[in-house]
């Protein structure tokens, strides 16, 4: 999760928008051979769903989406949700609770071997959300501070 100050250089007529991403992730286990004393290492996949609960203003909750797919960690057609627009947290809570069904539409092979992950995640998504809404919260301080630099992809640099 992380907080998105988003200023799409393509598209520079859609304005700015502020708020939380939030990306489904697979931990890919260490197949390399080593002793008992080796180090594991992590592996950490591009995303493989997100949510992007973002707004073209303070509490506008206008541009609230999220990506079911996303072929090489690329975000691709903005999926726009009554339910999400309407409520954000409990939608995105109800999502983190499912998350076998969430691989299953963005096209993982064999979700259910992340069944046990998916329970862990469900445990935690009343902390997630939480921390989803305070990222919302201070990204909804009017006015939005100016943003001196973007990087290539817009994003705002600090």
């Amino acid at each position: 999760m992380e907080g998105l100050d988003f200023l799409n250089p393509n598209r520079l007529q859609d304005g700015r928008e502020c708020g939380v991403r939030l990306e489904l992730r697979i931990n890919e286990p260490d197949t390399l051979p080593g002793s008992i004393y080796a180090s594991r290492a992590f592996s950490i996949t591009r995303g493989v769903c997100r949510f992007d609960l973002l707004e073209s203003a303070p509490g506008a909750q206008d541009r609230m989406h999220w990506h079911p797919e996303m072929p090489n960690g690329e975000g691709r057609k903005r999926l726009y949700d009554d339910e999400l627009a309407h409520d954000p947290l409990d939608w995105l809570g109800r999502q983190l609770r499912d998350a076998v069904a969430l691989l299953k539409v963005g096209g993982i092979d064999d979700p259910e071997r992340f069944a046990d992950d998916a329970l862990l995640l469900a445990r935690m998504a009343d902390d997630i959300v939480a921390d989803a809404a305070d990222t919302l919260s201070r990204s909804r301080r009017a006015p939005w501070p100016p943003v001196e630099r973007r990087d290539e992809r817009g994003m705002a640099v600090v």
